[in-house]
């Protein structure tokens, strides 16, 4: 009985998570601002997110009776603890450090979605262009809510141990992406997941919710940038 709430809890988020997947094809809203029909149905998808990410604070509020949404701040300073299998062997500083293991991960998706996209060209426009900038705000924020920030929360809320934060940060960030539209697959399980414990640790280490927000908001502007301006 004792991890009896956390376990109300966790089955509560993931199915906000698969609500929050159907409406990928079926989303809350169905506003046409946009000439495009793709830009348009990424509008309808990220707000439907958004909504999603509301839900998901409030349940997270309303479980959470110590910490409560704490963490949702901007602090970006902490200790990067030693993760050898991340290259990570020596401490660090989150402030004087963090871009340079975020940028790493930045590259290594950046060049995986330039060759996934390469063989069907590029058309870039300004408008597919800023609102893959909007686009990749909304996004990061929505999966970094609902993928990490919940369960870092919740962990720390009812355990004295990171493990269920990490595990679930990981685990349910990687799973997913395996039907994701970049990265996917098996590649895009592991590369993910790897992803998801790397923010995982930032936001357990500093306490915050900078440098999760801020790496995945920079891999979305990549992805985004690059799958907005595909030759359709």
């Amino acid at each position: 009985m004792k991890y009896f709430k956390l376990i109300i809890y966790t089955t509560v988020m993931l199915l906000i998570t698969l609500v929050w997947i159907n409406m990928t094809n079926d989303p809350l809203f169905n506003f046409q601002l946009f000439e495009s029909a793709f830009l348009n149905g990424q509008l309808n998808h990220q707000l439907s997110g958004l909504v999603m990410a509301a839900v998901s604070l409030i349940v997270l509020y309303l479980f959470a009776d110590k910490i409560k949404l704490s963490y949702l701040n901007l602090n970006r300073s902490g200790i990067i603890e030693t993760t050898p299998f991340l290259g990570i062997k020596e401490e660090g500083k989150w402030e004087e450090d963090g871009w340079s293991y975020g940028l790493i991960m930045i590259a290594i998706m950046g060049v995986n979605s330039f060759v996934s996209v390469l063989r069907i060209g590029f058309n870039f426009t300004l408008i597919n262009s800023v609102m893959a900038l909007v686009f990749a705000l909304t996004n990061s924020f929505t999966e970094e809510i609902i993928f990490r920030l919940t369960y870092v929360t919740m962990g720390a809320n009812e355990t004295t141990s990171k493990n269920y934060g990490l595990v679930m940060g990981t685990v349910v960030f990687g799973v997913v992406h395996y039907w994701g539209v970049m990265p996917n697959g098996i590649f895009g399980v592991v590369i993910s997941s790897l992803l998801g414990y790397f923010l995982t640790k930032s936001i357990q280490e500093t306490k915050g919710f900078y440098w999760a927000l801020m790496i995945h908001f920079l891999l979305d502007v990549v992805i985004m940038l690059l799958l907005f301006n595909t030759s359709r």
